[in-house]
């Protein structure tokens, strides 16, 4: 379901928290992130280093009960004063150890390349859908989810992360498995049976040690859950206030301009050191959240310590069992605590994930979510038609109308000026045109959409060379500096020709009078057969205006043009006029509606 609209004066933000999910719901997204990567092209290495890693995991159970093993013979081996069985100890020693350290280098190695490889799969498919069919401005357009950038970013690598995400969590879940049926193996050849009378019956359980391990843990569990559920909320509420306050550091280094100019820099160190407040708050519940988890953890810890020997010893001083089998024994059952209570031990890194694995799942709704039909885009089935509309009503996102255009062509080699006051859906029109305003009815056609060409008030500067800036989407050695150096001069530029090669931020360097000369400079480079501006000269004094529109009759004297533009000088460079007024739009001969 689709977001709500945001409330009047309710932070944009904060209507974006991702939502806890069903726990059926967040693992099979979970399982879904992992599927993914294991079925895509890179499935062989994927299984491959799976298989490895999994087998690491009954390796490392296999070397836990070798050295506990060699512990129970080293202990009696102490306790019986056997110096002459001491070397035979130390060699085996030697081989286990040798055996652990190879385990512990080669199987982080194998699962941080694994969850790189998995990390850079996840990013790419999110940036293709994020920006497939113009997803990106759809979310932010309808204030669907916050920060989707900051979502791909870090929520994937956290998911990702070779000791703390979601597949480290699973290796860990084996590896508990394997090693708790190790443990148990061990503890049954030590512990004594649970011997009580029920309804004159005597029973018997074996393993007492083993069942006490279990009780221990399921009451365990039940407390960190408790104590748990409250640090999950305060990981989401701390995550979403963490990238406000990026998020308002990157607006004060975009529009650090005009900030200045404006002398707003109270009101942005205001809004700065508010949203630093907010971290600071949404910590201090991160932390106190995480008082009860750490004491319970410690408690569980130590207390998990002391029981096998209140268990064992017993045993031990009635000559049942060797000391070597106490010391076995204990740290069978201090192996076993941990692997038992595998949820215990690791719900606060399972309660981080599930928060990314939420904001992911956000995302992903986001994406897919669509729309029910609204205004259709189709290629006219006419040249001589470069743009017509049939039954186009527009509306605003959350259905309010906001102009009837109704039908409307535009033939080859006119040029049309829209206009009307601000507000009246100018710009969405040519938002419509371009297929990226999908909320209304109706029908868009354009003749060829690949020679049709916008060009907006504020022009994209992709990052790079200014000569990369200037010949998109061409690729810079498509065209001559040469080339390059005598259109800067003909738009009046020159003084920028020794810079083409500069890398240099220039969406921020160049003024924006600059950036629509660098606009006409596209224009001239592509010829597009139809032209769509959207206040195209807005920043130009009225020399370089005439002189934009003079250079457009003189090297593009066939190209369709419709313009939105508020100079009503510039209205003598267009034939017709498409006048929006009061949620209509009307077209006609310029001269009969000046």
């Amino acid at each position: 379901m689709l977001p709500q609209p945001v409330p009047s004066g309710e932070s944009r933000r904060e209507t974006g928290l991702a939502r806890p999910q069903p726990a059926g719901e967040r693992w099979r997204h979970a399982f879904g992130l992992l599927r993914d990567y294991w079925t895509s092209k890179d499935w062989k290495f994927a299984w491959s280093a799976l298989i490895v890693l999994l087998a690491f995991q009954f390796a490392g159970a296999w070397l836990f009960v070798l050295m506990n093993r060699w512990q129970q013979r080293f202990f009696d081996g102490v306790e019986n004063r056997d110096v002459a069985g001491f070397a035979s100890l130390l060699t085996a020693f030697i081989s286990i150890l040798a055996l652990q350290v190879a385990f512990e280098t080669i199987e982080p190695y194998v699962r941080r390349i694994l969850c790189l490889r998995w990390r850079v799969h996840l990013t790419r498919t999110y940036l293709d859908r994020w920006l497939a069919r113009n997803r990106y401005a759809e979310i932010e357009r309808l204030r669907m989810i916050d920060n989707p950038d900051q979502r791909i970013a870090d929520d994937v690598k956290f998911v990702s992360d070779p000791e703390v995400g979601t597949l480290s969590i699973l290796l860990s879940l084996v590896s508990a498995v394997v090693s708790a049926a190790s443990s148990i193996m061990i503890l049954l050849e030590t512990a004594a049976p649970i011997r009580f009378a029920l309804f004159g019956r005597h029973v018997a359980i074996p393993g007492s040690t083993v069942v006490y391990a279990v009780l221990y843990v399921l009451a365990s569990s039940v407390v960190m859950v408790l104590l748990g559920r409250p640090y999950i909320r305060a990981m989401m509420r701390w995550q979403h206030r963490e990238a406000d306050f990026r998020s308002n550091l990157i607006h004060v280094r975009r529009n650090a301009p005009q900030i200045g100019l404006a002398n707003a820099i109270g009101a942005e160190r205001l809004s700065l050191r508010t949203a630093l407040q907010n971290i600071y708050l949404t910590s201090r519940s991160v932390i106190r959240s995480l008082i009860g988890l750490n004491a319970a953890n410690s408690l569980y810890d130590r207390i998990g310590s002391i029981i096998p020997l209140f268990i064992l010893v017993p045993r031990y001083f009635a000559g049942a069992i060797s000391f070597g089998q106490v010391m076995g024994g204990r740290d069978a059952f201090q192996a076993l605590v941990p692997q038992l209570g595998f949820f215990v031990h690791l719900y606060p890194r399972m309660a981080t994930q599930i928060s990314y694995i939420n904001r992911l799942k956000a995302l992903d709704d986001a994406i897919d979510y669509e729309r029910p039909a609204g205004i259709t885009a189709t290629v006219g089935t006419s040249a001589a038609i470069a743009v017509e509309t049939a039954g186009l009503v527009i509306r605003r996102p959350h259905g309010e109308p906001l102009v009837d255009v109704g039908d409307w062509q535009v033939r080859a080699g006119e040029r049309w000026v829209i206009r009307g006051p601000s507000g009246a859906g100018k710009s969405t029109l040519l938002r419509a045109l371009a297929g990226l305003w999908p909320d209304g009815v109706g029908r868009v056609a354009l003749a060829d959409r690949s020679t049709a060409m916008f060009v907006p008030q504020r022009l994209y500067l992709p990052l790079g060379t200014l000569k990369a800036a200037i010949c998109f989407p061409d690729a810079p050695e498509d065209h001559a500096d040469a080339e390059i150096a005598a259109m800067l001069d003909t738009v009046h530029l020159s003084h920028l020709a020794d810079d083409l090669h500069a890398l240099r931020m220039w969406s921020e360097e160049l003024s924006p009078g600059e950036q629509q000369r660098i606009a006409l400079m596209r224009i001239l480079l592509q010829k597009p057969d139809l032209l769509i501006l959207d206040e195209a000269t807005s920043a130009l004094d009225p020399a370089n205006t005439q002189h934009f529109h003079d250079l457009l009759g003189q090297r593009l004297a066939d190209v369709t043009i419709i313009s939105v533009v508020h100079d009503e000088r510039l209205h003598r460079y267009h034939d017709h006029a498409l006048i929006i007024a009061d949620g209509r739009a009307v077209a006609g001969p310029l001269e009969s509606r000046s």
